[in-house]
């Protein structure tokens, strides 16, 4: 008798913890979240083929530079558009990432002219041992998604990517 007792009391503390402490795990407030992702202000739809990207857009050359590094992940379905201000052939590294990318460059037409596809973080090595991503033609934006959404979108050097910016 002591022991059912004893059971039902930590039942019901459980539940009271779950229910004081809980409202951030409750599988309601998880599938509110995914039916609502929050969008940043400072993103743009960008669409290219068959993929939807929510792009932060990052024009300073502080935020260009720091890029997506120090993030845990990147949501599926966002990403990060960096635009400058005259086209070149800019470089990528991975310096403190912690998730693979594929990175997307793109003409002054808004056209991919080259795609590195599957850019994997590199710990452990110095600045001057991190493999630089380099494109074969000069680009104004360089677009980084999730490792892979290029290929299973089939995404290809000459194909339009959709955005405008404001």
């Amino acid at each position: 008798m002591k022991k059912d007792l004893a059971v039902i009391f930590g039942l019901f503390l459980l539940i009271a913890v779950l229910l004081i402490f809980g409202k951030g795990f409750s599988t309601i407030s998880y599938l509110e979240f995914q039916r609502s992702p929050q969008v940043e202000k400072d993103t743009i739809a960008v669409t290219a083929k068959t993929l939807p990207i929510e792009a932060k857009v990052v024009t300073s050359p502080g935020d260009r530079k720091k890029g997506l590094s120090g993030q845990n992940s990147l949501p599926l379905g966002q990403g990060m558009l960096f635009v400058f201000e005259n086209k070149g052939l800019y470089g990528f590294w991975m310096k403190d990432m912690k998730f693979a990318i594929d990175i997307i460059w793109l003409d002054e037409n808004k056209k991919i002219v080259d795609i590195a596809q599957m850019a994997s973080p590199e710990p452990g090595k110095k600045d001057k041992e991190l493999t630089i991503y380099k494109p074969s033609a000069d680009a104004l934006y360089v677009l980084e998604i999730n490792a892979g959404l290029s290929s299973l979108h089939n995404l290809q050097i000459g194909d339009k990517v959709g955005f405008e910016l404001e």
